[in-house]
């Protein structure tokens, strides 16, 4: 590779060419692709042009760039551009992009496992959204105008080549001194797969503590060796931005697209764009047309209203024509409202990877965040040096995102202290999962850090999974049992009575709730230790209803042994996506949710909903879903066990349904009873169901009729009673009773006046 000023290319770049072949030439045989494997999601185009770029000069806004950063333990990237795109000292036309760094201003991104992280983005690198087809073995260049408000400081380029989206993603990346006056710089590479993807932006790494301001105008991917002059992709280019992260409108408010032209033909030009779209049900919209006119070698912008009917997601796709090309591009984009309490029945397990998604995700009402970073290995990795730094730093960041946080002491022992044999690797987790050596020293360890966070923390959970996962903590291959769990918990559930008297000890085995071993440790007397029992009811490809005997059955097992507890879900989850980050569609081994992807997101809100009403409304007050992550731009493979977003952080179909019933709920829901059945149910078959929920001021009752499509005729004229739909939008008509959960509100009637009355009239 080459990474010098254009006008310097010479033996350098035939150099690079050469080790780029070389390179090539040994890769492995097994590495080679065809158009037959797997190609990731979304591709860009192919039309006849010499930059591969969309919007390569900013002029149509932030359209078509995201930003690509670094790991962050186990968690994402920086999710979105980060940047901003300026009117303002561009090379090419009149907009460019400007990056802000130093301290106070360099993006950061947490993550609590594994090893917890908290990562300053030093270069976080404009990248283009879309792979584009190259051909392996080719000389591709990369170039772009560069300029910074510090002398010296360094910029990245940097490729991604692909092929098998199940395979490897391999990249190079090259680095130039960027000075105080715009100046053009290249690299050259040979293509290393038939897909790349490229990004460019400031690596401030060496210079940390110093602020600077990077502008990036006029980047360019061409086949080539060598930098040709700059142009843009088409003559007439045309962008789209909602200028809102995730696309996401507020209620009540226009939600407006904005649409970008940029001409730099001779001669005016007009774009003709259609907009066809669809809710959240599928239901075909009214079709909206727009016609924009560019004067020559000029840019326009224009303010498309579009005229939602209500709450929801939309997908829609724009269509126009362009110097005899045709274009179609798709946008999803959703409209909530956003939840205004301070406390909630919804979490997340683990933090959002940045603030910018934990503040989304906080609008949808997942207002708590189960995190794992306080860990006695990460804090005293070697007896007797003991540093806080680690979890401080990711219950910093939950701070400033204003979430509630609840502290699991995810694993028993550290590495040193682990009564593992000799043989169990010290890798990952698997010797922490053994009981330590000497308890009371966990014991102490858990005490000093419940008393260091009792002022920003009040919940406390002990061991993660322990017995009925493999090698994670105390495992029954081992031959831990339920009374090893409790010994420990006993000594645990003490110090933190002593470090947080107020505090709540969540305990229990987070066991599936069709497991015997839950009941063991009730009947072992284990609830007398704890607060609030756990549970993971990861939903899979488990219909909601089937977890209700389950749920039944531990109350019952409580009822028998002393009385029940409050029971908080600590992760579950159901998953599905309607966009697939590759095609044909293949699930890739050992990817946890690829493998209980439901058939469609429509039917994972409807089982997110019906799973969370069930479970509200047998003991469980509060459900954590794992997990909310946004893997690198392009990729898509993290964002797939994400219940909630997807990449780009735009949302999926459950995040306006959860949206809207905790809207609905409230913080704090009560349930109250069971409703009352319509004489429509008793004419054999599975009933429908129905909970009723007092919610503060209003009275909730959610019913639904699995594997039905009923209308109700008359429900709607119970007085003093709205019926919404399951996205939070009032039903004018007659509501149907069916897989999706309709929602009953009143006012005036109790829960339990609502469940008794809810069907007068219906037929």
């Amino acid at each position: 590779m080459s990474g010098v000023p254009a006008d310097c290319l010479s033996l350098r770049c035939v150099l690079v060419l050469v080790a780029s072949l070389c390179a090539l030439e040994a890769m492995p045989e097994e590495e080679s692709h065809t158009s037959e494997h797997p190609r990731f999601e979304p591709r860009v185009d192919v039309i006849a042009c010499r930059n591969l770029l969309r919007n390569a000069s900013f002029e149509c806004g932030d359209d078509a760039w995201s930003t690509l950063g670094a790991p962050t333990g186990w968690g994402g990237d920086l999710s979105g551009l980060y940047g901003r795109v300026e009117s303002d000292d561009a090379w090419d036309g009149r907009n460019c992009l400007v990056i802000e760094l130093g301290p106070g201003k360099t993006p950061q991104t947490c993550f609590d496992v594994w090893v917890p992280a908290r990562v300053t983005q030093h270069a976080p690198l404009a990248a283009n959204i879309g792979w584009m087809a190259v051909a392996r073995g080719q000389p591709i260049t990369l170039s772009a105008y560069l300029r910074s408000s510090v002398p010296g400081t360094r910029a990245r380029f940097l490729f991604r080549f692909a092929g098998n989206a199940l395979g490897r993603v391999q990249e190079t990346a090259t680095e130039v001194v960027v000075t105080t006056e715009w100046q053009r710089y290249s690299v050259t590479q040979v293509a290393l797969d038939e897909d790349v993807c490229i990004a460019v932006g400031p690596d401030m790494t060496s210079m940390p503590s110093v602020e600077a301001v990077f502008r990036i105008d006029a980047v360019q991917l061409e086949v080539g060796s060598e930098a040709t002059g700059f142009e843009t992709r088409e003559p007439l280019e045309l962008g789209f931005s909602t200028s809102r992260y995730g696309n996401v409108y507020e209620a009540g408010r226009p939600s407006i697209l904005t649409v970008y032209a940029h001409n730099h033909a001779g001669e005016e030009a007009v774009a003709s764009l259609s907009l066809e779209w669809e809710d959240y049900f599928g239901t075909p919209l009214e079709p909206r047309t727009l016609s924009i006119r560019v004067p020559a070698g000029a840019r326009a912008e224009e303010a498309w209203t579009l005229p939602v009917p209500g709450k929801g997601l939309y997908r829609a796709r724009i269509t126009w024509s362009a110097g005899g090309i045709e274009h179609s591009r798709p946008l999803k984009f959703s409209v909530i409202e956003t939840y205004q309490h301070d406390d909630s029945p919804f979490g997340l397990n683990h933090p959002a990877t940045t603030s910018r998604m934990a503040e989304l995700l906080s609008r949808a009402s997942l207002r708590w965040v189960r995190n794992w970073s306080v860990n006695w290995q990460w804090v005293e990795p070697e007896p007797g040096k003991v540093s806080w730094n680690l979890p401080d730093a990711q219950l910093d960041f939950s701070a400033t995102t204003g979430l509630k946080t609840l502290v699991v002491f995810p694993n028993p022992s550290t590495n040193w202290s682990s009564s593992a044999p000799e043989s169990v690797s010290g890798a990952q987790w698997h010797r922490m999962a053994y009981a330590p050596q000497e308890p009371d020293l966990l014991f102490e360890f858990i005490g000093a850090a419940t008393k260091r966070y009792a002022g920003r923390c009040h919940h406390w959970e002990f061991l993660n999974e322990p017995l009925w996962v493999p090698d994670f903590c105390l495992p029954q291959s081992a031959g831990y049992k339920v009374a090893d769990y409790i010994s420990l918990l006993e000594g645990a559930s003490k110090a933190i009575r002593e470090a947080d008297p107020d505090g709540k000890i969540i305990a229990g085995l987070s066991i599936e709730p069709k497991s015997p071993l839950g009941d063991e440790f009730i009947a072992a007397g284990g609830l007398r230790l704890c607060d609030i029992l756990n549970l993971h009811p990861y939903g899979g490809l488990t219909i909601p209803e089937d977890f209700i005997k389950d749920l039944q059955r531990i109350q019952n097992a409580m009822d028998a042994n002393g009385g029940r507890k409050p029971i908080w879900a600590t992760e579950t989850g159901y998953y599905a996506v309607d966009d697939k980050p590759w095609t044909p569609w293949v699930v890739p081994e050992g990817h946890f949710s690829a493998g209980l992807l439901l058939a469609n997101e429509r039917i994972a809100a409807d089982y997110l909903v019906r799973h969370a009403v069930i479970h509200l409304a047998h003991g469980v007050e509060k459900l954590f879903y794992h997990e909310p992550l946004d893997g690198p731009v392009n990729i898509g493979r993290m964002d797939i066990e994400n219940p909630f977003l997807g990449e780009e952080g735009v949302p999926k179909k459950t995040f306006v349904a959860l949206s809207a019933l905790a809207n609905l709920l409230g913080p704090a829901p009560r349930y109250e009873c069971p409703a009352s059945l319509p004489a429509i149910a008793t004419t054999g078959g599975a009933p429908p169901l129905g909970y009723a929920f007092q919610c503060e001021a209003n009275s909730v009752l959610v019913v639904w009729w699995p594997g039905h499509n009923t209308p109700l005729e008359g429900v709607v004229a119970l007085p003093d009673v709205t019926v919404f739909d399951v996205v939070g939008n009032p039903i004018p008509d007659t509501p149907v009773l069916g897989d999706s959960p309709i929602y009953l509100v009143s006012k005036s009637l109790t829960a339990r006046e609502l469940a008794e009355r809810w069907h007068a009239g219906a037929r």
